[in-house]
């Protein structure tokens, strides 16, 4: 029908599409792409209505209005309902257990650790435009003796890695009591004990654990790790409303040094299989940061714990919250020779949200940051843009804005870029809306992730993702002519508008990774690309992870009981050059047959002839 109109009528139909709407519509036809593409008329018109500045394109030719009409709305990701491709990789019968598995450093890195339910072993993958790859994995010490159950992961941010796990022995009489495992599993709670399990990534040799006997009876709801410190929430699993977070710091000492050195040696000479287990209860002192009878203390558990400003601020997340509920500061605590009052401040801010309307704020850490250092004689200027919430109070609906913190510090600049010390700030600034934004009615909460340049944020709400496109330079700038005043409410606030997406999955985590278009998410089905690009045809794929991860590490077994061979081989082969070519292809192809890929089965491969070691821990006693 729409063809059989004239083209000063298609014109005018095209002229009042929205922007998304007039692509979609040059698409579906040749005459329509024809007709879209040459009318200089209309593409002036779309491009009025679409953010970017405007000046001096009624110089432009029309075939390069088009071309800039369709670049500008490819960077706001209009059309990717239809064009944005799904890639999941599933694991058979295992399942992921999203409580357990993280992502290292979000914007920085594609890489993540995962744990499965009902399964020990902890596996270091890379996702990467679509494509899951594994690159190590550690098995529990104890998985041969007893069941263990993977219940969180961290990185370090220095080469490392924790997990952190309870233990309980089979009931076999015919396991070994003596075990250090065992031996400190039945002295404790009848339902295990947890220990801690640190991994160097660049030593595969040693294995630190550590041991918590004072919190037998309690379950780790969070695990939160800054170099060398990390903080555990627990709670009672017989009073719930027993719940308290412990802060503890790792410690190196000499004795420790030299038991590993000595482990070692016992290692490699007993060529065992199995790992060594020495000084279970090695001593160490806490510091509780929290607990419920302060009186600053939270109402519900900490299910999410973050460190934040390079280790000095301890983020608490509880149940059903998009963003952090509140904060502790740690610059004073003991250890620095001070004692602090170790109470929460709520993470609450009062802004303007209308002319005629003020609400209570949660701002979470800035994701974008600009810092102009002034001329002579004056002062630098620091600015910050970060996501925020707020609900009505009475008519209890939840708006999520982009909010500017400022600051004017002196005139002499010697800082450096840190955007986890902006949220210090109380005054904020609403500088834009994301349109569309629906506040979380599950307990799961939003998951709230942000691109590494900050010009994409996402929001997933159980299945449901939305995705907006900004220029965070130009948000940030007050006066910036950048987005058109058709995108302002009638209160004059910049409203951004969103790109739904349906997982089809219930999403736990979510994060960008380097690349700008590409987000990852562990949802109930496995671990989910989601990739944005405008050159993407809209497709969902996919594929069996089980043979990535669980077939690899059958593999990396079969390369720990033949590593030490395959270098006498390789020895060998050295010394017998000069014989005859048949022995030399002969010995070749027995290499071959033992070799198998280093890259994802170095960290595995070696554990098996691991000695561990339990780390003497210090906290800090109030």
């Amino acid at each position: 029908m729409l063809l059989r109109l004239p083209t000063e009528l298609i014109q005018l139909i095209l002229l009042h599409c929205e922007t998304p709407d007039f692509f979609q519509a040059a698409r579906t036809n040749r005459r329509l792409y024809d007709i879209a593409r040459s009318s200089r008329e209309v593409i002036l018109h779309q491009l009025n209505h679409t953010p970017g500045f405007i000046n001096g394109l009624e110089f432009f030719p029309t075939t390069q209005l088009y071309v800039t009409l369709r670049t500008r709305s490819n960077a706001q990701l209009y059309g990717a309902e239809s064009s944005a491709d799904f890639t999941t990789h599933r694991f058979s019968n295992q399942v992921v257990n999203s409580l357990a598995s993280v992502f290292e450093r979000p914007r920085e890195s594609n890489r993540a650790l995962l744990a499965f339910k009902n399964h020990s072993t902890v596996y270091l993958v890379k996702v990467e435009n679509g494509t899951l790859s594994q690159e190590a994995s550690w098995k529990s010490p104890g998985q041969d003796i007893g069941e263990v159950e993977v219940m969180h992961t961290a990185f370090n941010g220095e080469h490392g890695i924790y997990v952190l796990h309870r233990f309980k022995p089979f009931s076999d009489q015919n396991i070994d009591i003596n075990h250090p495992f065992v031996k400190h599993a039945q002295q404790s709670h009848p339902n295990g004990s947890v220990f801690l399990a640190y991994h160097d990534l660049n030593s595969d040799k040693t294995v630190r654990m550590c041991a918590f006997p004072e919190h037998d009876g309690y379950r780790p709801l969070a695990l939160s790790v800054s170099g060398s410190q990390f903080a555990i929430s627990w709670q009672n699993t017989q009073d719930i409303s027993d719940h308290t977070v412990v802060l503890y710091q790792l410690l190196d000492s000499e004795d420790e040094n030299e038991d590993s050195d000595s482990m070692d040696e016992d290692a490699e000479e007993k060529k065992t299989q199995s790992c060594k287990i020495t000084r279970l209860d090695a001593p160490y002192r806490c510091y509780t940061l929290m607990s419920p009878g302060d009186q600053s203390s939270l109402r519900t558990p900490a299910v999410k714990l973050t460190f934040n400003d390079r280790g000095f601020q301890l983020l608490y997340h509880c149940r059903a919250q998009t963003l952090y509920g509140s904060f502790q500061r740690l610059h004073n605590i003991p250890a620095r020779g001070e004692v602090n009052d170790p109470r929460l401040i709520a993470n609450k801010c009062n802004v303007q949200f209308t002319p005629h309307l003020t609400l209570q704020f949660s701002i979470d850490i800035p994701f974008f940051a600009t810092h102009d250092r002034g001329g002579v004689n004056e002062p630098c200027h620091w600015q910050y843009l970060a996501f925020g919430t707020a609900t009505h109070r009475v008519e209890n609906w939840t708006v999520a804005c982009l909010l500017k913190s400022e600051a004017f510090p002196n005139n002499r600049c010697t800082h450096v870029m840190n955007l986890e010390r902006g949220r210090r700030f109380e005054s904020w600034q609403v500088m834009a809306q994301l349109g569309g934004f629906q506040a979380s009615t599950t307990s799961h909460g939003s998951q709230v992730a942000t691109s590494r340049l900050g010009r994409r944020i996402a929001v997933v709400n159980w299945k449901t993702l939305y995705v907006w496109a900004l220029e965070p330079s130009e948000v940030i700038d007050a006066e910036s002519e950048f987005y058109p005043s058709s995108w302002e409410s009638s209160t004059g606030i910049l409203v951004l508008r969103p790109v739904i997406l349906h997982l089809g999955a219930v999403c736990s985590q979510l994060a960008f990774t380097e690349n700008e278009d590409e987000l990852i998410a562990i949802t109930d089905r496995g671990v989910m690309s989601v990739n944005l690009k405008s050159s993407g045809s809209g497709k969902r794929e996919e594929f069996n992870g089980h043979e990535i991860i669980f077939e690899m590490k059958q593999a990396s077994c079969v390369f720990s009981f033949s590593e030490k061979k395959k270098k006498k081989k390789k020895k060998k082969e050295e010394e017998e050059e000069e014989e005859e070519e048949e022995e030399e292809e002969e010995e070749e192809e027995e290499e071959e047959e033992l070799t198998i890929d280093l890259k994802h089965d170095h960290q595995e491969s070696k554990f098996m002839k691991t000695s561990v070691y339990y780390l003497p821990m210090q906290g800090y006693a109030i």
